[in-house]
């Protein structure tokens, strides 16, 4: 990647592909963006980038990257400077691989079976949303004096985090976790997280 090839995300509002968003505007780079419409994303183009023909998809010199969680990752790394990740080889890297996929493993995939379960099948749903809630817990106290979920600033684990959380509130809807509250609410303030949630962004 160079400074004349800025990565271009291909986005589908209202997907995963928002906490790239949300990931780009806190490094605060150039870079393109391109709304995909749902069809577009089983054209022969998208699926050389993804080939499921998913969201979020970036693409650089380099060739495109999928996996959400991965390319929050990678931009953490691309850019050292937006401090997003922490040292190779230190505990602080090693507890945001933890997060990330523990936000990912256990929060997000019992979110979406809930959602997927809705009102047809409810003792699948029960069982998922026990899942989601036994995990926000976790995390609830984790984040007991803490601003954020390692160190002492915002990193990636709290970009996959908490935009899964978010999702997960709006299914599951939690109780009881004031320090899940509290974090959730000033994520959702942080200006790029405005910016990428803003009408045309996310």
């Amino acid at each position: 990647m160079t400074a004349s090839t800025p990565t271009r995300l291909y986005h589908l509002p209202q997907s995963r592909s928002a906490r790239i968003l949300w990931t780009l505007e806190e490094i605060g780079e150039p870079y393109d963006v391109t709304v995909l419409a749902r069809e577009d994303r089983s054209t022969p183009a998208h699926l050389a980038r993804h080939p499921l023909g998913r969201v979020p998809v970036i693409e650089d010199a380099g060739g495109p990257l999928f996996e959400s969680a991965a390319i929050v990752l990678a931009l953490a790394d691309r850019h050292p400077d937006a401090g997003l990740g922490f040292p190779l080889g230190s505990r602080e890297r090693e507890l945001v691989y933890q997060w990330v996929l523990f936000g990912m493993l256990e929060i997000e995939v019992p979110t979406g079976a809930a959602y997927e379960a809705g009102e047809d099948d409810p003792q699948r749903a029960a069982a998922a949303k026990a899942r989601v809630l036994a995990a926000a817990a976790v995390v609830e106290e984790a984040l007991r004096g803490h601003d954020f979920i390692v160190g002492d600033r915002l990193s990636a684990a709290d970009i996959v985090l908490g935009s899964v959380l978010t999702f997960a509130d709006r299914v599951v809807a939690f109780e009881g976790l004031p320090e899940v509250a509290r974090y959730l609410e000033a994520l959702a303030a942080r200006p790029a997280r405005l910016a990428a949630d803003a009408p045309g962004g996310a």
